[in-house]
């Protein structure tokens, strides 16, 4: 039976300061983010940066920590449908769904190679959110080896897997250990998940977000009825405008030290 997962799971988005440029539009940074947005967060693609509140908000927040030892950072939002979940039981919405995924997995690929054809010595992070954190999930195995990649984030990943090498976060790792999983992997065939771990040269640059409770990221059996705290847990994170996530300072650090020649300033994590 197919799992009420994401019923109600659209967050409230809205435009706020950063401007999102095409990767195009100017010369190659020393970082680059690709940011994809979760269920129905495309609605209007001029919202946060057409990558969805969480996306966008962790893009910000990263990029004040770049910009502090003088490193350049340019943004881009995946160009796919995200569509919202559809209801329990139609068996049409859910094969839109799944088409939704299939193309911005597509999108993905296509943009992450014209970029990297383009500034072949940028750092590449890539960042999603439910829906969209699967999109990035589903490249990461043809991206393991790839150079420009130097960090990924998955918040409420819906193909999460408990083997996938990740960094963490999220009280799910703590309280269900190895049993919580991605919604997807219930049904793996039918989602066209991935079953297969991560390789360890991706997997130790990917920080998975995922918070015991959140249906989508910590299923536990596909009889799980999806509550309004499971809502809730899966539309909380990175609420703060303020910024200060707890996966911002581990993704600076997969970028490595770069300070500008003669800048002997130390950047560490917020206080």
């Amino acid at each position: 039976m197919i799992r009420r997962l994401f019923v109600a799971v659209c967050c409230a988005v809205g435009l706020i300061g950063l401007t999102v440029a095409p990767a195009n539009a100017v010369a190659c940074p020393d970082v680059h983010w690709i940011g994809v947005a979760g269920s129905g967060e495309r609605d209007d693609p001029a919202s946060y940066g057409g990558m969805g509140r969480v996306v966008y908000q962790s893009l910000q927040d990263l990029s004040q920590q770049v910009q502090r030892d003088g490193r350049t950072m340019t943004a881009e939002a995946v160009n796919y449908p995200a569509v919202a979940v559809p209801d329990t039981g139609n068996l049409l919405g859910w094969a839109g769904f799944m088409s939704s995924v299939d193309a911005g997995v597509a999108a993905l690929a296509n943009q992450y190679t014209a970029f990297t054809q383009q500034c072949p010595s940028t750092k590449v992070v890539l960042a999603g959110y439910s829906q969209g954190a699967m999109v990035v999930h589903r490249n990461l195995q043809t991206l393991a080896g790839n150079p420009n990649l130097a960090a990924v984030l998955l918040v409420a990943d819906g193909d999460r897997l408990p083997a996938d090498p990740t960094y963490n976060l999220g009280s799910a790792t703590a309280v269900r250990g190895a049993a919580g999983k991605g919604m997807a992997q219930q049904w793996p065939l039918m989602a066209h998940a991935p079953t297969t771990p991560l390789p360890v040269a991706v997997g130790s640059r990917t920080i998975s977000v995922c918070d015991v409770g959140d249906p989508v990221c910590d299923a536990i059996t596909d009889d799980d009825e999806v509550t309004p705290a499971g809502v809730a847990i899966h539309t909380s994170y990175a609420r703060a405008r303020s910024g200060g996530y707890a996966w911002t300072w581990p993704l600076y650090q997969l970028l490595g030290a770069a300070l500008p020649v003669g800048n002997t300033a130390t950047v560490g994590p917020p206080m």
